[in-house]
């Protein structure tokens, strides 16, 4: 059942648009109570309602919703699981969640709000200030979620952390690359065969550690713009076409072996 109601003032003033409520609740006093609820508020409301789980499922695959009143306690199911059916909608998963129960339990409650619920109001002590409150609270985090996902930070403070986690990474690796080069040092004594005169094997994990080594030295050497500009290169974006070069590989201090 889907019904429309509005507050004096929206009706003078009509209201660019309705607020899609949707309550989910198996007993039908608390559905009218919360929709008379929902016409106290200082915006229109367009109210939809879901009496079981299943109903509740389809009406979210279908609609979008900007506040969604939850109870606890359903016939075939509970509000935690309409949360999770929230929390995967395409549509609806940034909607106000709202759990209203006759269970009035801290537990209860915080396990709403970990799950992503918005607010929680008791039954017992609903009343019109408190359920405006929480509405206001839930409507005002559901906004601000899309925001904080999609902010931005300024260029200079990327191109900082991009350099910080480079020349980090490669200081940790670069003993790893030394420890190696000693370990094919110490095969060639015990072979008893010269620097120029190893097996294959041998020379090869040595040719391989060279390189190694010599890209860490130059991305610990490198600066952050230099390394954003060869990761767009890399990828054929069109900025590449604009991007620096990046830094000049240093001879590695172990070029001498391979002579």
């Amino acid at each position: 059942m889907t019904f429309t109601h509005t507050t004096a003032r929206s009706q003078a003033v009509p209201p660019p648009s309705l607020l899609q409520v949707l309550i989910l609740d198996d007993e039908r006093f608390d559905r009218h109570r919360l929709a008379r609820l929902c016409s106290g508020l200082d915006m229109a409301c367009e109210v939809a309602n879901a009496v079981t789980l299943s109903a509740f499922e389809e009406l979210i695959e279908q609609h979008r919703f900007d506040l969604i009143l939850i109870d606890y306690g359903l016939p075939d199911g509970t509000g935690m699981e309409a949360l999770q059916m929230i929390n995967m909608s395409a549509q609806n998963h940034t909607a106000a969640t709202i759990m209203i129960t006759g269970q009035d339990k801290e537990a209860l409650a915080q396990q709403a709000i970990d799950s992503g619920c918005r607010d929680y109001l008791s039954k017992d002590d609903l009343s019109a200030p408190e359920f405006s409150r929480a509405v206001a609270n839930a409507l005002r985090k559901s906004k601000l979620t899309p925001a904080l996902n999609a902010q931005t930070y300024p260029r200079a403070d990327v191109v900082a952390i991009v350099e910080h986690l480079a020349a980090k990474s490669a200081q940790d690796i670069k003993p790893m690359v030394s420890r190696m080069m000693r370990q094919v040092r110490d095969l060639r004594a015990r072979s008893g065969s010269d620097l120029g005169d190893a097996p294959a094997p041998t020379g090869a994990i040595e040719d391989s550690c060279v390189n190694i080594w010599e890209f860490l030295v130059a991305l610990e050497r490198s600066s952050g713009e230099a390394i954003i500009a060869q990761t767009i290169l890399e990828e054929g974006t069109p900025q590449s076409r604009s991007a620096p070069k990046t830094t000049i590989k240093p001879p590695s201090p172990f070029s001498k072996v391979r002579g």
